[in-house]
C-alpha cells in the first residue's frame, strides 16, 4: 500500500560517535548515543539518513545492527527504551552509508575536493571487494582498515598501537580519481549501486558552507584536468547555496533581463559539456556532535530506497528541494487521499487505492478498467452531467450493471468522504472536480476550427470568469449592460414620445386662426367695444376704467385656463410617480432584506429611507385632486390645498371684477353688443394665447428631441465603453498563461452579420436603400476589427434616415422596434487565442485540443483535482514531449492531476509521482490468479523489480517500471529518453 514517490526528509551527510575524523560526540556508551541518535531523528521526521564515516561503513553497520535489534533494548528496569510507536517509526527510516573520501589537492591553493559515496544497502555485503581493497593511495596501500593501517606505520612506525597507526593513516589517507574512475568504468554492478557526490571543502572536510560556482567564477569558468573529472563523474553536490543549485540544473540565468527558454537550453547544454550533466545539490547536517544532529536536511521526492535515491540524478530540478517547509503544498481538503469500489460479486478489487497529491497515471491493456475507475471518480464527485452523459444523454457507463450493489467511494485528504450510492440531494465535498473525457479536447477543438458549433469564445469567457471576484466583475458588467439596454429603448420610447408630442403641436397649430388676424380682430373690435360705450353716455374717465376691468377679466380668464393646464398636469405626473415610487419601494425593500451585515443593512435602511418618505408624499399629494359634487351641481375640492386655494381666488376675483363691471352696461342692447364683441376678443385673445403657447412648447420639445438624440448615442457609447473596461478589468487573469507560451488577447468586436440580419428583416425588399451603408455591407465579418467612432457616425445617418422615412421599411415594421434594434448591444468581448506564435484557428486538430488543455487548466482558479482521460489524443509524438509533458510537469506542483494514458512519455517523462496499473482478468491473452475482474496495483517510477515467473497474479509479478515497459507503448524508449536527458554523451 502506498501513493508514489513522496516528498520525505533525507539527512545524506550524518556522523556518528566514534567517526573517524573529529569526533566530538558526548555520550559515553554507543547505545545512549543511538537513543539520542533516533529520537533527534524521529522529533525532526526525517525518513532517510547517510550514515557517514572517511574511507568505512563500519559505523553505518553498527547503526543498521541496533537497528535491526531495537526491539530488545531495554532499560535496567527492563523497560523498552522505545514505545512501539517509536519503534515502527526507526524501522522505518532507510538507512544508506555514505563513505567519504578524499581527493589530491586539485588547486594550488592546496584544498582537497571531498568526494561522497552513497551505496545501496543491498550491496554492502560486496563493497570489500569490490570498493575498499581496490582502491588504493599514492603510495599503493589499499583503502580498507589493513591498508590504512599499514600507511600509518609506514608513516610513522614509532606509533605502537593499532588504531593510533589507523588514525595516522586515516590523517594523511588521499586517493586519486583514477582508481575510482577504473571501477566506474569496468565495474557495472558497482556503478549501478554508487552515487557520488561532491563536496568542495576546506582541509579538514568539515566545512559546512560548499561554494562550487565561486571556484568556477574565480578560475574564469574552466576547471583544470582533475576538478573537471571529478565533476564529471559525480552525481550530485553537496551545496545549499542558490548561485550552486541554479548552475548545476542549468538556470544560472533564470531572472535576468531577456531570459527565455532558448538561453536555458543553451545553460543546460554548457553545463552538460563542462560538468557531466545536470546535478542536484543536496545537504546533510555533516554533525560531529550531538547538538547537531539532523539540524537540516534537504526534501527528496521518492520511495524510501537507493532506487528511489537515483531519481534525484535523473530529475534533478524537480525530486530535490534545500527549504523547510515541505514542498509542493497543497490544501487537504481539495486532495483527493484514496478511492475504493464495493460490489458483492468480485467484479472490482475492494482494496483502496492510495493517491499522490501531484501527478497520478492510470495505464492498462484494452478494456481494463482505466476509464472505468477515472468515470466513477467523476461522477462520485459530481462533475458536470455534459461532460459524464453521451450525446443522447446517456451515462457512458452505467455503473450498475457493471457489478452486483456496485457503490465506490472517495476520501479527502482533508477527512471527508463521499459515495457514488448516496442521497441525490448531497452537495459534491470536490465541487470544482475538472473532468475532461476522452475525446472532449477534439470535440471543443473542432466546432472552434470547422467555425461550427458551440462558441469556444464562450468557454474561453467562462474560464475566465471562473475565480469569484473575476465573476462578479463580470456579472456586474452583464448588469451594467442590461440596465444601459433598458435606459437606451428608454430613451428611444422618450424620443417618440417626444416626436409624437411635436407632430400634436404642429397639428393643432394647423388648426389655428392666422395670429395676424386675431391681432387686427382684436384690435377691431376693441374698437368697437369703445365705440359702444362713448355712444353709452360713458366719459373718457370711464371709459378707461371700464378698459381696465376689462383687461383684468381677461387675464383672469387666461389664468384659469393655465390652472387647468396646469392641473391636468400635475396629476398625470402625480399617478405616474405614484406608480414609479411604489415599484422603487419594492425594489429598495428587497434590497434591503437581502443585505446580510447589519452595519450596511442599518445605514441603507437610513440613506433610502428616503423612498419610503417621497411615497408618503405623493400619496399625500394625490388627495389634493380629490372632488365632491355637492346640491347645486357644482365639484367642490375636499381639501384646502394650493390647487384649490389659487382656483378659488381666481373665481373670487373672476366674481369681483364681472360686478365692478356691471354699472358700466347701463343700456341693455349696448350692453349685449359689447358681451358679444368681448366674447369675440376674449375668444380670438384666447387662441392667440394658444398659438404663442404652442409655438413656445414646440421650439422647447424641438430642443428636447435633439437632447434625447444626443443622451441616446451616449448612453450607447456608454455601452462600448463597458466592453472595454471589461476586457481590461479581466486582462489580468490571463498573464499567469504568458509563462507557458499562450497568450489571450482580449478585443471588443462588433456583430456585423447580426445588425444586417435584423435589419434587412425588416426592409423594403423591393429597395437596396441599405446598400448605402457600409456597416451592412456583408464582407463584415463578427470577428472582423472596426473603429467604433465609425460605426457611430453610420448608426446616427441611419437613425436620421429612419426616423425621417428615407430608409425604407416593409409595411409592417414598426418604426421605434426599428430603432431599438438598430442601436441593440451587437458588441461581444472576443479572446483570441495564440500559443508559441500561432493563432487558435490556425492549427492542427490535435494542437488545439493541447491549446485547449492548457485553457481548462490555466485559466482554472480552482484547486480541486484535474481528471484527463487520454489527453495525448491527436497529439504528434513532438509535441507530447515537448507541450504536454511539460505542462503536466508544471501543473502538477498547483494541482493533484489523475490521468489515463496510453502514452509513455507522459507517464515516464512527465515523471508521474503515482502510477495505477489496471488489469482485466483474462483480458489479452493475460491468465491472473486475482479474485477480482477489474485490479489495480500502484506505486512509484523507481518501484522496480524483474517479473517473477512463480507469481501468478498478474499484478504482483513485476515492478511498476516493468508494468510500463510492457503495458505503454514506447515505454522501454522512454526509460532509456529519461536516463539520458541532461546527461553527456
Amino acid at each position: 500500500m502506498n501513493r508514489g514517490s513522496e516528498w520525505h526528509k533525507w539527512n545524506f551527510h550524518v556522523h556518528t560517535k566514534g567517526t573517524n575524523k573529529n569526533d566530538q560526540f558526548q555520550s559515553s556508551l554507543m547505545d545512549e548515543f543511538f537513543q539520542t541518535f533516533f529520537r533527534k531523528a524521529i522529533e525532526n521526521e526525517i525518513s532517510a539518513i547517510g550514515i557517514t564515516d572517511y574511507f568505512s561503513i563500519e559505523k553505518y553497520l553498527e547503526t543498521v545492527k541496533y537497528r535491526d535489534g531495537i526491539e530488545s533494548k531495554v532499560t535496567e528496569e527492563g523497560e523498552p527504551i522505545f514505545s512501539e510507536e517509536e519503534q515502527k517509526l526507526i524501522k522505518q527510516i532507510f538507512l544508506f552509508p555514505n563513505v567519504e573520501l578524499r581527493m589530491i589537492p586539485s588547486t594550488d591553493k592546496g584544498k582537497l575536493i571531498n568526494i561522497h559515496c552513497l551505496f545501496n544497502p543491498e550491496y554492502v555485503d560486496q563493497l570489500e571487494h569490490d570498493f575498499f581493497s581496490n582502491i588504493e593511495n599514492q603510495d599503493g596501500f589499499q583503502m580498507n582498515r589493513h591498508g590504512i593501517t599499514n600507511y600509518g606505520i609506514s608513516l610513522d612506525d614509532s606509533i605502537q598501537e593499532t588504531h593510533k597507526q589507523y588514525e595516522k593513516g586515516l590523517d594523511n589517507f588521499v586517493v586519486d580519481i583514477t582508481a575510482l574512475k577504473k571501477i566506474l568504468s569496468k565495474n557495472k554492478k558497482f556503478k549501478d549501486n554508487t552515487l557520488l557526490v561532491v563536496s568542495n571543502s576546506n582541509k579538514d572536510g568539515a566545512s559546512a558552507i560548499q561554494k562550487h560556482y565561486e571556484l568556477f567564477e574565480q578560475e574564469n569558468g574552466s576547471l583544470d584536468g582533475l576538478r573537471k573529472s571529478i565533476y564529471f563523474i559525480s552525481n550530485a553536490i553537496f551545496s545549499t547555496r542558490e548561485k550552486d543549485i541554479n548552475y548545476f540544473i542549468g538556470k544560472r540565468l533564470e531572472g535576468t533581463e531577456g531570459y527565455n527558454s532558448s538561453i536555458y537550453l543553451q545553460e543546460v547544454s554548457k553545463v552538460i559539456k563542462e560538468r557531466g550533466s545536470l546535478k542536484p545539490c543536496i545537504t546533510g547536517c555533516d554533525a560531529h556532535k550531538e547538538e547537531d544532529l539532523f539540524n537540516r536536511f534537504t526534501w527528496v521526492k521518492s520511495n524510501l530506497d537507493f532506487e528511489g535515491l537515483k531519481q534525484i540524478c535523473l530529475e534533478p530540478e524537480h525530486r530535490v528541494r534545500i527549504q523547510t517547509d515541505k514542498p509542493d503544498f497543497k490544501e487537504a481538503k481539495y486532495l483527493i487521499d484514496s478511492v475504493k469500489f464495493t460490489c458483492s460479486d468480485n467484479t472490482f478489487s475492494t482494496e483502496p487505492i492510495l493517491l499522490n497529491p501531484n501527478l497520478n497515471v492510470i495505464i492498462g491493456g484494452k478494456s481494463s478498467g482505466k476509464s472505468i475507475l477515472l468515470y466513477s471518480l467523476a461522477k462520485t464527485l459530481l462533475a458536470d452531467s455534459n461532460v459524464l452523459q453521451n450525446e443522447d444523454g446517456t451515462f457512458k457507463y452505467d455503473l450498475d450493471k457493471i457489478a452486483n450493489d456496485f457503490d465506490f467511494e472517495i476520501n479527502t485528504r482533508g477527512g471527508f468522504k463521499q459515495n457514488l450510492q448516496r442521497d441525490e440531494e448531497e452537495n459534491s465535498i470536490l465541487p470544482e472536480i475538472k473532468y475532461i473525457p476522452q475525446n472532449y479536447l477534439v470535440k471543443l477543438a473542432e466546432p472552434q476550427l470547422n467555425k461550427k458549433g458551440r462558441s469556444l469564445n464562450k468557454i474561453v469567457r467562462d474560464l475566465i470568469t471562473e475565480d469569484d471576484q473575476s465573476k462578479e466583475e463580470y456579472n456586474e458588467f452583464i448588469g451594467k449592460v442590461k440596465q444601459i439596454d433598458k435606459l437606451r429603448n428608454n430613451e428611444i420610447e422618450n424620443y417618440f414620445d417626444v416626436l409624437k408630442e411635436i407632430e400634436s403641436i404642429e397639428l393643432e397649430l394647423k388648426t389655428k386662426s392666422n395670429k395676424s388676424v386675431l391681432e387686427q380682430n382684436i384690435a377691431s373690435n376693441s374698437k368697437k367695444v369703445e365705440e359702444l360705450n362713448k355712444s353709452a353716455g360713458l366719459d373718457s374717465e370711464e371709459i378707461d376704467k371700464y378698459k381696465e376691468l376689462q383687461s383684468r377679466e381677461e387675464s383672469i380668464e387666461t389664468d384659469k385656463e393655465s390652472w387647468k393646464s396646469d392641473y391636468l398636469s400635475v396629476k398625470n405626473f402625480n399617478t405616474e410617480l405614484i406608480q414609479s415610487t411604489k415599484s422603487l419601494k419594492q425594489k429598495k425593500d428587497s434590497l434591503i432584506q437581502n443585505i446580510k451585515t447589519p452595519i450596511l443593512k442599518e445605514h441603507y435602511e437610513n440613506t433610502y429611507s428616503i423612498i419610503d418618505q417621497l411615497l408618503e408624499k405623493v400619496l399625500d399629494a394625490d388627495k389634493e385632486f380629490e372632488t365632491e359634487t355637492r346640491d347645486d351641481g357644482k365639484s367642490y375640492f375636499l381639501l384646502q390645498s394650493e390647487l384649490a386655494k389659487v382656483l378659488y381666488t381666481l373665481n373670487a376675483n373672476l366674481r369681483e371684477v364681472k360686478t365692478s363691471i356691471e354699472p358700466f352696461l347701463k343700456n341693455e342692447k349696448i350692453k349685449t353688443a359689447i358681451e358679444d364683441l368681448n366674447k369675440s376678443i376674449a375668444t380670438d385673445r384666447k387662441s392667440l394665447n394658444d398659438i404663442e403657447t404652442l409655438t413656445k412648447k414646440l421650439t422647447s420639445k424641438k430642443d428636447l428631441i435633439k437632447k434625447s438624440q444626443d443622451d441616446l448615442f451616449k448612453i450607447y457609447s456608454g455601452t462600448y465603453k463597458e466592453y472595454i473596461e471589461i476586457i481590461k478589468s479581466l486582462k489580468n487573469r490571463t498573464l499567469d498563461l504568458e509563462k507557458d507560451g499562450l497568450k489571450i488577447e482580449g478585443k471588443v468586436k462588433f456583430n456585423f452579420p447580426k445588425l444586417r440580419k435584423s435589419l434587412l428583416s425588416v426592409s423594403d425588399g423591393r429597395t437596396a436603400s441599405y446598400n448605402n451603408y457600409n456597416l451592412l455591407s456583408e464582407s463584415n465579418k463578427a470577428t472582423s476589427d472596426f473603429e467604433f467612432d465609425q460605426i457611430l457616425v453610420t448608426l446616427k445617418q441611419l437613425f436620421k434616415d429612419i426616423t425621417e422615412g428615407n430608409y425604407a421599411l416593409s409595411k409592417n415594421a414598426n418604426r421605434i422596434s426599428v430603432l431599438k434594434d438598430l442601436l441593440n448591444d451587437y458588441f461581444f468581448d472576443y479572446w483570441s487565442i495564440h500559443y508559441k506564435n500561432d493563432t487558435l484557428g490556425e492549427m492542427s486538430t490535435g494542437k488545439a485540443s493541447f491549446v485547449i488543455l492548457m485553457l481548462i487548466i490555466g485559466l482554472s482558479k480552482s484547486k480541486a483535482p484535474i481528471l484527463i482521460d487520454q489527453p495525448e489524443d491527436n497529439l504528434d509524438n513532438r509535441s507530447i514531449t515537448s507541450d504536454l509533458v511539460s505542462y503536466l510537469r508544471n501543473k502538477k506542483l498547483e494541482r493533484q492531476i489523475i490521468v489515463v494514458t496510453h502514452n509513455a512519455n507522459i507517464v515516464v517523462n512527465a515523471d508521474a509521482e503515482n502510477i495505477i496499473v489496471a488489469n482485466q482478468k483474462g483480458q489479452n491473452d493475460d491468465s491472473s490468479s486475482s479474485d477480482f475482474k477489474f485490479d489495480y496495483a500502484n506505486g512509484a517510477l523507481e518501484n522496480t523489480f524483474e517479473k517473477i515467473d512463480s507469481e501468478t497474479d498478474v499484478l504482483k509479478s513485476m515492478g511498476i517500471r516493468q508494468h510500463v515497459a510492457d503495458i505503454v507503448e514506447g515505454g522501454k524508449d522512454a526509460f532509456m529518453k529519461r536516463e539520458k536527458k541532461y546527461r553527456f554523451s
